[in-house]
């Protein structure tokens, strides 16, 4: 057995195709690609990042919408709702203060926003426990069929500006 393991490692293995690509055939190789070279980006001067800003604030100062019921610009899409009369956006806020005006609230009720364009006239009996409550009643602010144009514009608007 000692002879067999000594034979096989004297042997030469030139005709061999798994020793050191002796007597393997050369393979044609395909040409490299050449590797991309990174070139970093250049840099911004606090110039370019003001000149920037400034065309931000133009550009949301020329399409920010204004609320009808006050008049003064909506700076939050996040906390608008559609007019009942035009459909324009006016401020949360606003519509709160039309409601007060056409509902009279009793003891331990308040308005809340339920979804989907209405609000609820909300009943605690603690005004400390926000879980048990009971909606008395349900008030239609948008119609469920319409829905305003200006939001889609104002979503585009925001997307393109944040």
């Amino acid at each position: 057995m000692g002879n067999m393991n000594r034979d096989r490692r004297s042997r030469r293995h030139t005709g061999s195709s798994n020793w050191k690509n002796g007597g393997q055939r050369r393979q044609q190789r395909e040409p490299r690609t050449p590797q991309p070279v990174f070139r970093p980006p250049r840099a911004v001067t606090m110039e370019q990042i003001r000149e920037d800003e400034d065309a931000i604030s133009a550009f949301k100062a020329a399409n920010q919408p204004v609320c009808e019921c006050c008049g003064r610009p909506i700076m939050d899409m996040a906390s608008v709702i559609a007019s009942r009369e035009s459909g324009n956006p006016i401020h949360f806020d606003c519509a709160l203060e039309i409601l007060a005006g056409e509902e009279k609230l009793a003891a331990g009720e308040k308005f809340a926003y339920i979804g989907q364009g209405r609000f609820g006239i909300v009943f605690r009996e603690n005004p400390h426990d926000v879980k048990h409550f009971s909606i008395r009643k349900i008030i239609e602010w948008e119609a469920k069929d319409k829905k305003p144009q200006w939001r889609d514009q104002m979503a585009d608007l925001y997307s393109k500006v944040h």
